[in-house]
């Protein structure tokens, strides 16, 4: 009887638990349009994830900067936090990348100039690109064209 015990205690030891485990934010970036979303899981667990709910939520992140839709880059990255003496990951955390998609404005006004006169006489050089970057994000310029102008003003 106690080896019977013994025995489906190891096997549910072994196996692990099935836990559902829900999708959060933890970074993102609306220069690049992506967004971050992450699971943790522990040791013996086998996570259930739902890949819809991060979808949603990053859709509804990338909607707050004006964009249609998210898409998942594809893979994922596990962040391990702890290991088995056999150096397996046994808990951490699985990051799963976003793009975000769809032109946040019409292409018509792409065609704005790329440099906001600003008077720089009466700021600082770091106030001044400071106000250029917010210029810049009043814009509404489709992705591509809002990176470069974004990487012109930091070279500066």
């Amino acid at each position: 009887m106690y080896k019977l015990i013994l025995l489906v205690m190891l096997a549910v030891t072994i196996t692990g638990c099935s836990t559902r485990k829900d999708f959060y934010a933890t970074g993102g970036s609306r220069a690049d349009g992506s967004i971050d979303m992450a699971y943790d899981f522990k040791p013996f667990e086998t996570p259930i994830v739902d890949i819809n709910q991060a979808e949603s939520i990053a859709t509804n992140k990338c909607a707050v900067w004006g964009y249609q839709r998210a898409e998942p880059f594809g893979g994922k990255t596990q962040i391990c936090q702890t290991r088995d003496g056999g150096g397996n990951c046994t808990a951490g955390q699985i990051v799963v990348k976003y793009q975000c998609i769809g032109n946040i404005t019409p292409s018509t006004q792409a065609a704005a100039p790329a440099v906001t006169p600003v008077p720089a006489g009466i700021m600082s050089a770091a106030q001044y690109k400071e106000t250029r970057l917010k210029a810049l994000m009043e814009k509404n310029l489709p992705y591509s064209e809002y990176q470069k102008q974004y990487h012109a003003i930091m070279a500066e």
